[in-house]
């Protein structure tokens, strides 16, 4: 216990330095130049999307005109960029946070391999229509917030989506990755509520979730489990992760009116070491539970009232 307090302890010191605004400037120039050339690169987030659309039963669904919001689009907006490949009207890419660094996403384009680009995405739009559009990227020399909007990208953050949306207009795709787990316990209900309502009448919305402590993922991915519910704050609940489990997630949607939700795929975390002692307040079923690494979950907009169970 005396450990857990002082961990606990030099992590309030260390979110103190980490709001600085001279350590934000540094870290987000940083952090985004070495996503630029790996997981961020827009060959990977094309294949990602077209990974989870298949997942999704989306073969033949196609996002030309259509309206697209990204949650948690971070410093480098390339999942934003492939709804544009796409033929997207109109991408808000929002953010709790304002993370962009648009002078490091011509590398996240450029270090690409454009044929990969192509055949991940040609399932859902003409092939030669996806390259103009990626000749268009090419040959951008800046990627600004001005000429971002030129290609029908808004990027929109500071924003809470728990309290409001980007626009009044109806929206047909939302996504995010790895970003629901960030959100405190308390905001996640009224944030997926308030997607809901803003879905079309064919809309549909497709979220990777990942569960495990984000301090130490792949080391000590279940770590955070230890911590008792009032000495995991906020702030720890949006770096590390809710702690909420794939059994509460399945619940939360299932309850949510007039959206059709299901677990397109789950992932377990079989050697992670669980700890000795689980506290009182993370709710679970079972060891698979807590287990579970990655679920991937799709929504569509539905207007009949759900049948009780």
């Amino acid at each position: 216990m005396k450990n857990l307090v002082k961990s606990l302890f030099d992590e309030r010191t260390k979110s103190t330095i980490r709001s600085s605004e001279l350590y934000q400037t540094f870290h987000n120039k940083m952090h985004s130049s070495k996503l630029a050339v790996a997981g961020k690169r827009l060959d990977i987030c094309a294949n990602e999307i077209a990974i989870y659309l298949l997942q999704s039963g989306k073969e033949k669904y196609v996002l030309r005109d259509k309206v697209c919001l990204e949650i948690g689009s971070g410093w480098l907006l390339t999942h934003s960029l492939v709804f544009y490949l796409l033929g997207a009207k109109k991408v808000y890419a929002t953010d709790v946070y304002p993370l962009l660094q648009p002078e490091n996403i011509l590398k996240a384009v450029c270090k690409s391999v454009d044929w990969s680009i192509l055949d991940s995405l040609s399932t859902f739009e003409d092939r030669e229509i996806i390259s103009l559009r990626l000749k268009k990227l090419l040959s951008l020399r800046n990627f600004s917030v001005e000429v971002l909007k030129d290609l029908g990208i808004e990027y929109v953050a500071p924003i809470d989506l728990s309290q409001k949306l980007p626009t009044k207009e109806k929206i047909d795709f939302i996504f995010s990755k790895s970003v629901l787990e960030h959100v405190p316990v308390d905001d996640v209900v009224p944030l997926l509520e308030n997607l809901v309502s803003g879905l079309s009448e064919d809309g549909f919305m497709f979220h990777l979730i990942h569960l495990v402590d984000h301090k130490n993922l792949n080391e000590r991915p279940f770590d955070f489990f230890v911590y008792p519910q009032e000495a995991y704050s906020k702030d720890l609940q949006s770096r590390w992760g809710n702690r909420i489990r794939r059994s509460q997630w399945k619940q939360i949607f299932s309850n949510l009116k007039h959206l059709d939700s299901k677990f397109v795929f789950e992932w377990s975390c079989k050697d992670g070491e669980l700890p000795g002692k689980i506290d009182s307040s993370i709710q679970y079923t079972d060891e698979e539970d807590l287990r579970i690494s990655h679920i991937g979950v799709v929504g569509e907009f539905t207007s009949l009232p759900k049948v009780k169970s």
